[in-house]
C-alpha cells in the first residue's frame, strides 16, 4: 500500500466538518480532526506503472551515510541550472546560467550556444563560456544582426579624480551577427544614473524595429547638494546648499529590500551609430528638478513595432496620490502602475544626426498617452510582429487592483494603428477576466488537482504571440505548478500545453513537472523548460505544430543536457542523478474549515525507502504569504532535496489558502486571518501525510523564512505537541513591532485587518487597537506555549522584516530556557541569498533537526 501511495500524484482528503469554537482561548487548541483518505474515481489517481520508475525511490550514485554534509549539499546545488536569459535567433539558442561558488561567495553566470538541428539527431553543443562580471546585459537585435552588451568597467586612475578610478557603463554594440565591435557608447553620468538591469520588474532595453537605437531606463541623477560651509563652490544649476542628508534631496527615497538604490527611473533613448542618447521627456512627471520624491517610476520599455512610439509601464512614486510613502516593491505587485505612450519620431531623428549637425533641436514629441486610464494595475506591454501592416499590444491588467501582495491578473489585447503610432480607439478587450474560483473559465481540464485558477504570472514572455497571431502562450502558476498555456486570442479559451522531457507521464496522460516557455523558434516550434523535485531543469523544443495539435502530450524533444557545476574548492564532487534519491508527489486535501471551499495544494517529498521506515517530517510553509511552492527543483527540490536525500527526512510544503495559483477568491480569504486559517491548513496537511503512514507523528518539525517563518512560530506555539522542531529564516514574530519598521507595512495591516483597511493614498501610524490586534495575531502572543527548540537566520541588512523581529524572538526563547540558536549574517538582506550564508544556514539547518528531531 505504501510503495503505490509513493506514485499516487493527486488525491484528495476530505475532512470532517470542525465544530465552531473560541480559537486559541486556553490550551486547548483547536486543531482539525485526523484526515482520512478518500480516493474519489480511478481518474482522480495515479497508479503505480512501469513508466514512472524515475518517480520511484532507488539508489543513487552516492549513499548519504558516506558523505558530509558539506558534500552533500554541494551535490545538490551544484545541480541547480538558474536559467537567467534565454533567447533564439538564427537557429541558435543562446541560454545564460547562474552557478553558485561558494569559495569566492559569488555567482558566475555561463553562456550556452546550442544548435536548433533540424532533424532529431542532437547536434554537438560546444562548452559553456564564462560571462566576465562586468557584462550586466545582452540584448539581441529582432534579426539576430546586432548584439548590444551592458558593460559597466573601470578605467585607470587619473590625477584629476585624486588617483581613485573611474568606473563607467558602455553600451557596446556588435553587428555581422554578433561578430563585429562596431561601436562603444560611454554613458554620460550627466545624463542618468546606473541602468537598471531588473528585467524581472522594472527593467527593460529593447531595440527599434529598424535596429537603429535602443529604449531603457535609468536612475534619474539626483539633485547637485554642497555643504552649508562649502564656500567654495556657488549656488547654480539647482545646486541646493545643505541638502546631502535631506531625504530626497542628497538621500534618495528607494522602493525597499533589494531596491536601495533605485529612486526614480527615467527612459532614454541612444542610437547605436551615432552614440546620441537622449531623454524621453514627453512622459508623466519624473519629479520635481530639486527633488526625488513624487513622480512616476518608468520602466518595461518597448518600441512599437512602427517605431514612432515607446511603450511602457509607470508606477506611482507619489505623482498619482497612491504612493505617499513609497512601499517595498519586490515580491509587491499591486503597487499602483499603468501602462503609457510616448511618441519619440522626432527624438530618435535627433539622436540620428551628429552633435554638431542637429537640425531640430527645438522640435518636441507630442505628448505622452496613457493607455489604460481605468485600471489601478496594468503592466508587462508586449507587441505581435507586423503581419499585412497590422500589429496588436498585449498587457496584463487589474482593473480595481488588490490589496494583498499577489493577486489574478486579466490579459487585455489592443490592435495598434501602425501608421499614427498609437492604439486604435475602442479596441481595447478583454482575453481572460480575473478568476475568482478555478473553473470558472477554461477547457475543464485539471492541472495538479484544480481547473484553471486564472493568471498568476509577473510578466508576459517577450515574444508571447504566435507567429499567425491567433494565440498567446505564456507560463503561469497552475496550482502546485507552473505550466505553459495557450491563450485563444479569438474566444479567450485557455488550454495547458502539456509535454514531457524528462519520462514522466501518467497513466492519465498528466505531467506533475514545473514547466515554462520561454521563445518562439524560427518555424514557429517553441523553446521550454521542464523541472521537477527530484530532476534539475532541461531544456527543450516543442515542435512547430504544437498549437494546432490535438495530442495529449505535445512531440518535444530535449536540445541540451545542462550538466552540474562544481560550486567550491573543499570535498569531492558527487554528480546528481536526476530523479533519483527521493520521490515527490502533489497532494490535494479539502479541508471544511474556512469560508472559501479551494483545495490545499502540498508537494511531498519521501526520501527512497527502507521497508516499513517511517520517516522524521519537516513541514515547509512557504513564504509571502501570496506566492506557492511548485514542484520544480530550485523550488521545492534544492536546499530541502538536501534535507530530503541526506538527512532522509520528509518534506511537505504546503500551499495554504492565500498562494497563488489557485484562484483569486481564496488568495484573498486569507487577508485578516493570517495566524489562523493558513495555520490550521498547515495542519490539515500535516495530519494528512501523517494518515497516510509514511511519517513518525512523533518527529515532525517546522522550517520557514518570512512568513513561512511567521508560520513556523505559530505552529510550535499553537500546536506544540505536534511541532517539536523549529528552523526559520528572516520570521515575522511580532507585526505590532514591524509595522512601523518594515517597508511593507500594507502587509501588516491587511493580512491581521483585513482588505480595505490600508490607505495607501494617505499614510498614518496604526492606532491602539489596531496594534493589539496585530499583536494578538503574531508568534509571539503563544510563546508561553513553545517547548520546540528553534532555529533562527537573520539578515542583517533585511529591510522587510527588521533583524529585530528574530532577535526579539531569540532572547524570548533563551529566557525560557529553550534550545536555541541564533545564526547572524551581516551582509544578507532578507532572502539571505548570498552563497556562502545560504550554504551555511541550510547545513546549520540539517545539523539542528539530526539534533533536535
Amino acid at each position: 500500500m505504501f510503495r503505490a501511495l509513493i506514485h499516487l500524484a493527486s488525491f484528495v482528503v476530505h475532512l470532517p466538518l470542525v465544530t465552531a469554537l473560541p480559537l486559541f482561548s486556553s490550551l486547548s487548541f483547536v486543531r482539525p480532526p485526523r484526515a482520512t483518505l478518500a480516493f474519489i474515481d480511478n481518474n482522480k489517481r495515479h497508479n503505480f506503472d512501469s513508466s514512472r520508475e524515475k518517480h520511484m525511490c532507488s539508489m543513487s550514485s552516492s549513499s548519504p551515510d558516506e558523505m558530509s554534509d558539506a558534500d552533500a549539499y554541494h551535490e545538490m546545488i551544484s545541480a541547480a541550472v538558474d536559467l537567467t536569459s534565454v533567447y533564439v535567433r538564427n537557429g541558435i539558442v543562446s541560454a545564460t546560467r547562474s552557478v553558485r561558488d561558494i569559495d569566492t561567495n559569488s555567482r558566475r553566470t555561463f553562456l550556452y550556444s546550442i544548435p536548433l538541428a533540424s532533424d532529431r539527431q542532437q547536434p554537438f553543443i560546444p562548452p559553456p563560456i564564462e560571462l566576465p562580471v562586468k557584462i550586466k546585459a545582452r540584448i539581441p537585435s529582432p534579426s539576430g544582426n546586432k548584439l548590444a552588451i551592458l558593460v559597466e568597467e573601470n578605467t585607470p586612475p587619473l590625477e584629476s579624480n585624486n588617483g581613485s578610478e573611474n568606473r563607467r557603463v558602455v553600451f557596446e554594440i556588435w553587428t555581422d551577427g554578433g561578430h563585429r565591435l562596431a561601436n562603444r557608447i560611454v554613458l554620460p553620468k550627466e545624463t542618468h544614473g546606473q541602468v537598471c538591469t531588473d528585467f524581472e520588474w522594472f527593467g527593460g532595453i529593447g531595440w527599434s524595429p529598424d535596429e537603429t537605437a535602443l529604449v531603457y531606463n535609468a536612475e534619474v541623477p539626483s539633485p547637485k547638494t554642497v555643504s552649508f560651509f562649502d564656500l567654495s563652490t556657488k549656488l547654480t544649476d539647482g545646486t541646493v546648499a545643505g541638502g546631502q542628508y535631506t531625504l530626497g534631496v542628497g538621500k534618495s527615497e528607494n522602493w525597499g529590500e533589494k531596491y536601495i538604490s533605485t529612486a526614480l527611473l527615467g527612459l532614454f533613448c541612444v542610437n547605436v551609430e551615432t552614440g546620441q542618447i537622449g531623454a524621453v521627456e514627453n512622459v508623466p512627471m519624473i519629479r520635481d528638478p530639486a527633488s526625488t520624491t513624487g513622480g512616476y517610476v518608468l520602466g518595461q520599455a518597448t518600441f512599437s513595432p512602427c517605431g514612432q512610439s515607446v511603450v511602457y509601464t509607470g508606477w506611482d512614486a507619489g505623482g498619482g496620490g497612491d504612493m505617499p510613502r513609497r512601499l517595498g516593491a519586490i515580491y509587491c505587485f499591486q503597487r499602483p502602475c499603468k501602462i503609457y505612450s510616448s511618441p519619440v519620431s522626432k527624438l530618435l531623428r535627433r539622436l540620428s544626426q551628429p552633435q554638431n549637425d542637429r537640425e531640430e533641436e527645438g522640435a518636441r514629441d507630442d505628448e505622452f498617452d496613457c493607455i489604460t486610464p481605468n485600471d489601478r494595475l496594468a503592466r508587462s506591454p508586449r507587441f505581435s510582429k507586423l503581419v499585412d501592416g497590422h500589429s496588436k499590444l498585449a498587457y496584463l491588467c487589474n482593473t480595481k487592483g488588490f490589496d494583498t501582495h499577489g493577486g489574478c491578473m486579466a490579459l487585455h489585447v489592443a490592435d495598434w494603428n501602425v501608421s499614427q503610432g498609437s492604439i486604435v480607439k475602442e479596441s481595447q478587450r478583454m482575453i481572460v477576466d480575473v478568476v475568482s474560483m478555478p473553473g470558472e473559465t477554461g477547457d475543464s481540464a485539471v492541472v495538479s488537482g484544480i481547473q484553471f485558477p486564472g493568471l498568476f504570472l509577473n510578466q508576459l514572455p517577450d515574444q508571447c504571440f504566435s507567429p499567425d497571431m491567433e494565440h498567446i502562450v505564456a507560463t503561469t502558476e497552475w496550482g502546485s505548478t507552473t505550466k505553459v498555456i495557450s491563450i485563444s486570442l479569438k474566444d479567450g479559451s485557455v488550454v495547458p500545453v502539456d509535454f514531457d522531457l524528462v519520462g514522466n507521464v501518467d497513466m492519465q496522460g498528466k505531467v506533475d513537472s514545473s514547466q515554462r516557455f520561454l521563445s518562439f523558434t524560427d518555424d514557429g516550434g517553441a523553446i521550454v523548460t521542464q523541472s521537477e523535485a527530484n530532476f534539475p531543469t532541461v531544456l527543450g523544443c516543442l515542435q512547430p505544430d504544437f498549437l494546432k495539435s490535438r495530442m495529449t502530450i505535445h512531440s518535444c524533444r530535449r536540445i541540451a543536457n545542462i550538466a552540474p557545476f562544481s560550486c567550491t574548492s573543499s570535498g569531492r564532487v558527487n554528480p546528481f542523478n536526476p530523479g533519483t534519491g527521493y520521490s515527490y508527489q502533489i497532494i490535494t486535501i479539502q479541508p471544511q474549515h474556512g469560508d472559501v471551499k479551494v483545495p490545499v495544494g502540498a508537494v511531498l517529498l519521501l526520501p527512497e525507502q527502507s521497508e516499513n521506515e517511517k520517516f522524521p517530517l519537516i513541514v515547509v510553509p512557504h513564504g509571502g504569504p501570496h506566492t506557492c511552492m511548485p514542484t520544480s527543483f530550485e523550488r521545492a527540490g534544492l536546499s530541502y532535496g538536501f534535507l530530503c536525500k541526506h538527512g532522509r527526512y520528509a518534506i511537505l510544503h504546503v500551499n495554504f489558502r492565500g498562494s497563488t495559483g489557485f484562484g483569486q477568491a481564496a488568495l484573498e480569504s486569507l487577508a485578516g486571518n493570517a495566524g489562523s486559517l493558513d495555520v490550521l491548513d498547515v495542519v490539515a496537511a500535516t495530519h494528512a501525510v501523517i494518515d497516510m503512514g509514511c511519517v513518525d507523528p512523533d518527529r515532525v518539525g517546522v522550517c520557514g523564512g518570512s512568513h513561512g517563518g511567521f508560520l513556523a512560530g505559530h505552529l510550535i506555539g499553537q500546536h506544540p505537541d505536534l511541532f517539536k522542531v523549529a528552523a526559520m529564516r528572516n520570521p515575522c514574530t511580532n507585526i505590532a513591532s514591524m509595522v512601523t519598521a518594515t517597508d511593507i507595512p500594507d502587509w501588516c495591516y491587511v493580512e491581521t485587518l483585513g482588505i480595505g483597511t490600508y490607505n495607501y493614498s494617505d499614510f498614518r501610524s496604526p492606532r491602539k487597537e489596531e496594534v493589539g490586534v496585530m499583536w494578538d495575531k503574531s508568534p509571539i502572543a503563544y510563546l508561553e506555549h513553545v517547548n520546540a527548540p528553534t532555529l533562527i537566520g537573520l539578515g542583517m541588512k533585511d529591510k522587510r522584516v527588521p533583524p529585530s523581529q528574530g532577535i526579539e524572538y531569540f532572547h524570548a526563547l533563551r529566557a525560557k530556557k529553550i534550545p536555541t540558536k541564533l545564526l547572524v549574517y551581516e551582509d544578507c538582506d532578507h532572502a539571505i541569498d548570498r552563497v556562502a550564508s545560504e550554504a551555511d544556514f541550510w547545513v546549520n539547518s540539517k545539523q539542528w533537526f539530526d539534533q533536535h528531531l
